[in-house]
């Protein structure tokens, strides 16, 4: 499809959802930010030629040096940013996903908001260069709204493209903190705490996995092993229309619509089970949770090959509390000194952070470690980097 027809398009499809979301949306106070974000991305694609995967190459440009195209998109969406920014002071977000299309429901918002985010941190960066430190702190918080207003969906997916977005626009912040006032550390500590709660992993696994169940409604009522394959292979995405694949799945729970509702019911055991545990420490979830994983996949195909990893979904969720603690405690540190860093207690051990000084700055760190390395966050003033 030519690119120009690939807008029309877009447009079109951000149009009807704009309309559904007017007509069906539950707003809290008389607003829903999620209209606001899809007004705001479609503002932004009538002012600036984007691809419809465009959000991928701005978010690469945020750990970039800042570029004459850059600038000229900050310039081109302030219209869009503005209304990116009244969507992320809105309390309530309600996507309105179409449960009924199950794994194939329409997901462009996720786009629409790693791109918004992605221009607002490029705004940021461009303001802390210039000194608007004011404006870049709103543009940062705006970011971190708009990420945690889109794991609202219902989908572990968006959750974990929340995280993604959180990690970027804290990327762009540390880069600017340490030049802050008195006054705008405080402003930026006040807009942490007005911040929306965001959804946790837990309750969007409950969300997806067991609040509905697509497996279910993909087998419908389906009598035949045929049938059952049938079903399986079209609507099951990782099985991509692949029937061998979907045959050994309805085979290996007796061939039969009865076998495999069992199949999918001790799944949902399983979901229950382990989204009771996610309050447990990530080491200690992962042990327990491998070990019950072998076991209860033994016969049962449906567990063993369409069942994510909750593990890997426990290790994100730590990462990212440890990271939001750890900026926290950055700005409380900027504030007042190593002494405030009780205030945010690391949340693997609930102890203060390691603190070291160095050339005018200091560095945070974690005993929580990813790929081999502690999470951190160094502060120095940009003139001393």
């Amino acid at each position: 499809m030519p690119n120009s027809l690939k807008f029309i398009f877009f447009v079109a499809v951000f149009t009807a959802l704009l309309q559904a979301q007017a007509q069906t949306s539950k707003p809290t106070k008389g607003q829903n930010a999620a209209v606001k974000y899809l007004r705001a991305d479609a503002s932004l694609r009538q002012a600036y030629s984007l691809s419809t995967d465009s959000w991928l190459k701005i978010e690469e440009a945020l750990e970039q040096p800042i570029s004459a195209d850059d600038e000229k998109l900050v310039t081109a969406a302030s219209e869009a940013l503005a209304e990116f920014q009244h969507a992320a002071n809105v309390e309530a977000c309600d996507w309105q996903l179409s449960v009924e299309d199950g794994p194939f429901a329409n997901t462009s918002h996720r786009g629409a908001i790693r791109e918004l985010v992605a221009v607002s941190g490029l705004r940021a960066r461009i303001r802390f260069r210039d000194g608007d430190r004011k404006g870049a702190i709103s543009d940062v918080l705006a970011g971190y709204a708009a990420a945690r207003h889109l794991s609202l969906d219902g989908s572990i997916a968006s959750v974990l493209f929340g995280y993604k977005v959180e990690r970027e626009i804290s990327g762009v912040l540390q880069t600017g903190l340490g030049d802050l006032t008195p006054a705008e550390l405080a402003a930026l500590e006040s807009g942490f705490e007005r911040l929306p709660q965001g959804s946790s992993m837990r309750s969007a696994v409950e969300a997806e996995k067991l609040n509905r169940n697509d497996l279910l409604e993909i087998i419908g009522n389906a009598h035949t092993r045929d049938d059952l394959i049938s079903r399986m292979s079209a609507g099951v995405p990782v099985f991509g229309n692949d029937r061998k694949k979907a045959q050994e799945v309805v085979d290996g729970c007796g061939g039969s619509l009865s076998g495999v509702v069992d199949c999918i019911d001790k799944q949902t055991a399983f979901y229950k089970k382990w989204t009771a545990n996610f309050g447990l420490p990530p080491e200690r979830f992962q042990e327990q949770y491998q070990a019950d994983y072998a076991l209860a996949s033994i016969g049962n195909p449906m567990l063993k090959l369409l069942t994510p990893s909750l593990s890997r979904f426990k290790w994100a969720e730590a990462y990212n509390e440890t990271l939001r603690a750890l900026l926290r405690a950055a700005v409380a540190t900027e504030q007042g000194g190593a002494k405030e860093l009780p205030r945010h207690p690391d949340p693997f051990n609930g102890q203060p952070f390691s603190y070291t000084t160095s050339a005018n700055g200091f560095r945070l760190e974690s005993l929580l470690r990813e790929n081999g390395k502690p999470l951190s966050i160094s502060v120095f003033p940009a003139l001393k980097k």
